[in-house]
């Protein structure tokens, strides 16, 4: 998707409460809620690399690393985009030691 969208002032797709009628189950959340939401579940992710997502003004997100850097990103997608180049490699969704980290925080 080109960043044209943007401009003209549409939503990205993956703000789904701007289709409400994409889901059909009864959690359906309030655009700040679901953005609230979907930064829980992103710094769940990141957080074995020392990083953090916050909402900023329900516009953006700010990714902020453990040595002080911060970017702001339109949008969860290009989130990722930002850890890899934080990491200085692309974050490998199956490396081992990510996965029992996420595991080891959700074992109590």
């Amino acid at each position: 998707m080109c960043g044209l969208c943007g401009l003209l002032g549409q939503v990205h797709w993956t703000d789904t409460s701007a289709y409400p009628d994409a889901f059909s189950d009864d959690r359906r959340r309030t655009i700040r809620a679901e953005r609230a939401h979907r930064v829980a579940v992103v710094n769940a992710a990141l957080k074995p690399y020392r990083m953090k997502v916050s909402d900023f003004q329900a516009t953006n997100y700010v990714l902020a690393s453990a040595t002080g850097g911060r970017a702001i990103v339109d949008d969860i997608q290009a989130v990722w985009g930002k850890v890899d180049a934080f990491l200085g490699r692309p974050l490998d969704p199956l490396d081992p030691e990510w996965l029992d980290a996420l595991q080891a925080a959700r074992d109590p």
